[in-house]
């Protein structure tokens, strides 16, 4: 496994959490399955398959967040609510209403979701505690945002800061290839 889309933070200085404590937290919020009228469910699954929440290796540790989304496309829905629309404006001669087709949508979804398709993905993380570092694969920001604010909810506000630089890695590495020299080491 090789993280491939980076979103670097710096854990808070004086960060002292053991490995067992990590381990017990992550163990209080397990994935579970999303139920019938859950459209998604987040929590800790195992990386490894050791049975153990945070599998750590020469004092690094990689943790990994599932998460099960529900997939009902809107389009599906708003679909289903037009027909019945259609019907009860056949039936009733008369026209539905804003209100009434936004109704006919939820009572859609909600007949439609116990039967939709679960996929599951996986966050992964890794966290140098010796060297203050998480790093979370993560290809968007909004999917990094979904880790960081489980961690958060699971080891009670933990305040993390995105890497800043003086200057961006793009501007550097296209100066870089600009003047044909780039920095030895």
């Amino acid at each position: 496994m090789w993280f491939r889309s980076l979103r670097i933070y710096r854990l808070p200085v004086g960060w002292d959490m053991t490995l067992d404590t990590l381990e017990a937290a992550l163990a209080r919020h397990p994935l579970a399955r999303c139920g019938s009228m859950d459209m998604f469910s987040r929590g800790w699954v195992y990386p490894r398959q050791e049975g153990v929440f945070v599998h750590a290796v020469n004092r690094q540790w990689l943790l990994a967040l599932g998460v099960e989304q529900k997939l009902l496309p809107t389009t599906v829905v708003r679909q289903e609510a037009q027909e019945r629309a259609a019907k009860i404006e056949a039936e009733q001669d008369r026209k539905v209403g804003r209100k009434e087709l936004r109704d006919l949508r939820e009572r859609v979804t909600e007949e439609l979701l116990p039967r939709a398709f679960t996929r599951r993905r996986t966050t992964w993380c890794w966290i140098d505690p010796v060297n203050g570092w998480l790093i979370v694969d993560a290809g968007s920001d909004a999917r990094a945002d979904e880790f960081l604010e489980v961690l958060q909810q699971t080891l009670e506000g933990i305040a993390l800061r995105p890497l800043q630089t003086q200057v961006s890695p793009t501007t550097a590495m296209t100066d870089w290839i600009a003047a044909g020299d780039a920095p030895a080491g």
